[in-house]
């Protein structure tokens, strides 16, 4: 029972990490929007996968600020949800 227990607070806790990191996106991207510095953020759009495509894409501020997201997530975790949610927000 406790193991199931833990899994299922895993999962919650995996899901509102998911809500947290598309809130501070949109956070990020609507002033950015306003003034035309940025795409229409649509609410579906994860920090770490917008950055990892622009890193992709080859902007130099997506390269620095992908160097701190994944210090903190894991080793190329920007690109790997760039790839893995590529088309999902678009």
């Amino acid at each position: 029972m406790i193991p199931a227990l833990l899994r299922r607070i895993g999962d919650v806790v995996q899901g509102l990490l998911i809500v947290i990191d598309i809130a501070v996106c949109y956070i990020w991207l609507a002033p950015l929007y306003l003034v035309g510095l940025a795409d229409r953020p649509t609410g579906r759009q994860m920090i770490s996968s917008y950055v990892g495509r622009a890193a992709l894409n080859g902007h130099r501020w997506a390269r620095i600020a992908a160097r701190v997201i994944d210090a903190v997530m894991g080793k190329s975790h920007c690109i790997l949800m760039a790839n893995r949610y590529a088309g999902f927000a678009d």
